[in-house]
């Protein structure tokens, strides 16, 4: 990096850890960022699709707000690139790649249908298919009961993930410790 490292690549290479261990060998790292990107792409889509479902249903903010937010991965990693002086735009370009082609259609095809819906429903007054109505008084009934289960649920489900991981982390560093001694 010719650069100079400012303090946002200091807290990214940070974040990053990229010379932790955790990324094992040359061909686990190398499926660990494919997995990373596929993963990336599954989001991208997702949110493409809540963006386009949530305008059909009447909504105007919140469809930006999937759109900006499906953008800031691909902003993020061009950004990146560009610290390291890789030009993805340009790596994308020469190889001519169908993949990419699709990719930039999939995403300009879902904005427009989005915006079209948001139109309808800024010109009409009117969404486009009426909103399904859910009433949900937490501990009544049986969406109640679900929904004040589930919300339970994930709170004890964060809990475990942050316990798990720490134990993990200790247990790890209490082996790699005994190794080294």
């Amino acid at each position: 990096m010719t650069r100079r490292r400012n303090l946002l690549d200091r807290l990214t290479e940070r974040v990053m850890d990229l010379d932790s261990p955790a990324y094992g060998d040359e061909r686990e790292r190398a499926v660990s960022m494919e997995s990373s990107a596929f993963g990336l792409m599954a989001g991208l889509y997702v949110g493409l699709l809540a963006a386009l479902v949530a305008s059909l249903f009447g909504l105007i903010l919140l469809p930006v707000v999937l759109l900006v937010v499906t953008v800031v991965p691909s902003i993020a990693a061009l950004w990146y690139a560009r610290r390291r002086n890789v030009n993805l735009q340009k790596l994308a370009e020469n190889a001519g790649a169908r993949s990419t082609m699709v990719g930039i259609v999939i995403y300009g095809v879902a904005m427009v249908l989005t915006f079209a819906a948001m139109t309808y429903t800024v010109l009409t007054g009117e969404p486009m298919l009426p909103t399904p109505s859910l009433e949900v008084t937490p501990g009544e009934g049986f969406l109640g009961g679900m929904a004040q289960g589930a919300v339970i649920g994930g709170m004890i489900g964060g809990l475990a993930a942050i316990v798990g991981g720490v134990h993990s982390f200790r247990r790890v560093s209490r082996r790699r410790t005994g190794r080294d001694s």
